[in-house]
């Protein structure tokens, strides 16, 4: 995610070091600011409800019917027309895409540019990426609608540029936080991703009070979101030894954020040879979700309902399989991230860390499973997004935890902080020799981009 932080310093006047005390009560706290706030982050979490809704009602009416539920074959025809679709509103449209980015920009888009006007596209191809089978979660749509309709607002009412990144970032809390039934999610977020402490602090107010109207408006109208959504029994009891096993969970998790790392990358080298073919690579990707639909439809789309088919039956799936379906969902997401679909990373990784987490469990039967998910769930979102407060907040109303498992969650988060700086100098010194022959000279790459 693009840091609406690092616009608000950049756009703000150059201000000498004497002047910059007696600027700033005006630059952060301009009359009226926090009224637009307000109204903005209203306007966004009804947009970005709306949106889920018409997209649970049509996701519904298009796949969960008697007829396609009992033909196989209908997977393509469902999905091939909606992939030819998401070709057609990039090329022509100029739909935005997951094409470029990192896994943080995929969930509310580039802020440093933002382009309103685009916003119908913007709508229809993350409905089409969606009903498409593709594997890739609701929330990059989310984000992209929150922004933009922030974008369009601060247009509209001629908001000042040193102004519109907190009601950019208001907007977009305003939709997490509704949809995650959890109102400091996007505040934390925020303050992590913001390169210094000012920058984090100047948005702060605004992603807070976004957030909350966010969550108040999907509160009131008694819409339900991803709170406890994996429904796992709770954990009776805690022993010392779980905090010895929740450190190798999360280095598993770790490694299925270096698998995702790799898939993408062959995924960007195949699909990169069709940059110019943008219809014809939505085309073959849409092909590729349909043969795996037809025959393994529950490693399809996002995850967040499909998820629960297997946590019931983990045991009739097996090891085995288990491990195949998390592996093959990585896959899957990087084939719709590098061919020119919409959407968003989380639900399909925790799909994929769920399955192994079962897998598992299958072996170390007294293991509570949701430790085991609680461990393998956080070290990789945690590797992916690099953001350790967001991911133990998320991990742990998504599980809706105790403090003991929190401590747990924390715990795993750490192991893999502690982790990856070494991993990476290791990766970056085998890449630079097999590519230069010589001594390590840049810098570790990121294990998921």
């Amino acid at each position: 995610m693009a840091n609406p932080a690092a616009q608000d310093a950049a756009a703000a006047p150059e201000t000498h070091a004497g002047q910059e005390t007696q600027a700033a009560p005006e630059a952060h706290y301009p009359r009226g600011l926090y009224l637009h706030v307000i109204v903005v982050s209203l306007i966004g979490g009804f947009a970005v409800m709306g949106w889920f809704v018409l997209y649970d009602w049509l996701n519904k009416l298009i796949w969960d019917n008697s007829y396609v539920t009992a033909h196989a074959w209908m997977f393509a025809v469902i999905c091939l027309p909606f992939s030819l679709l998401v070709g057609l509103l990039v090329k022509y449209a100029k739909a935005p895409s997951n094409l470029d980015g990192s896994m943080l920009d995929s969930l509310t888009g580039d802020v440093m540019a933002l382009k309103w006007k685009d916003l119908p596209a913007t709508v229809a191809t993350s409905l089409a990426s969606l009903f498409s089978g593709a594997v890739l979660g609701p929330e990059g749509a989310i984000g992209n609608i929150a922004s933009k309709v922030a974008a369009m607002y601060c247009d509209l009412f001629r908001i000042p540029a040193d102004r519109r990144p907190k009601l950019i970032f208001a907007s977009v809390a305003s939709g997490y936080n509704g949809l995650l039934e959890n109102p400091v999610f996007t505040a934390v977020l925020g303050t992590e991703i913001a390169g210094t402490r000012e920058q984090g602090l100047s948005t702060l107010p605004a992603a807070l009070i976004g957030g909350g109207v966010g969550y108040g408006v999907f509160l009131l109208l008694h819409e339900a979101g991803f709170a406890n959504f994996l429904h796992l029994p709770p954990v009776q009891s805690f022993r010392v030894v779980d905090a010895v096993l929740v450190v190798p969970l999360a280095l598993l998790g770790l490694a299925l954020a270096i698998l995702t790392a790799a898939f993408m990358k062959v995924s960007a080298a195949f699909f990169g040879r069709l940059k110019d073919r943008v219809v014809t690579r939505a085309l073959i990707a849409g092909a590729i979700f349909s043969v795996v639909g037809v025959f393994a439809p529950v490693v399809m789309f996002s995850g967040e309902t499909q998820v629960q088919t297997v946590i019931k039956g983990a045991a009739g799936y097996g090891i085995a399989l288990l491990l195949a379906m998390a592996l093959g969902k990585l896959a899957l997401m990087s084939v719709g991230f590098k061919s020119g679909f919409l959407g968003g990373p989380t639900f399909p990784v925790i799909f994929a860390s769920v399955s192994v987490a079962l897998a598992i469990g299958i072996v170390f039967p007294s293991m509570p499973i949701a430790i085991l998910v609680a461990g393998v769930m956080s070290g990789a979102v945690y590797a992916l997004f690099r953001t350790p407060l967001m991911v133990v907040l998320l991990t742990t109303f998504m599980l809706d935890a105790r403090p003991d498992l929190i401590a747990l969650i924390v715990l795993a988060v750490a192991t893999v902080m502690i982790a990856m700086p070494p991993l990476q100098q290791r990766m970056a010194a085998r890449q630079t020799k097999t590519e230069a022959g010589g001594p390590p000279g840049a810098a570790p790459p990121a294990p998921a981009a």
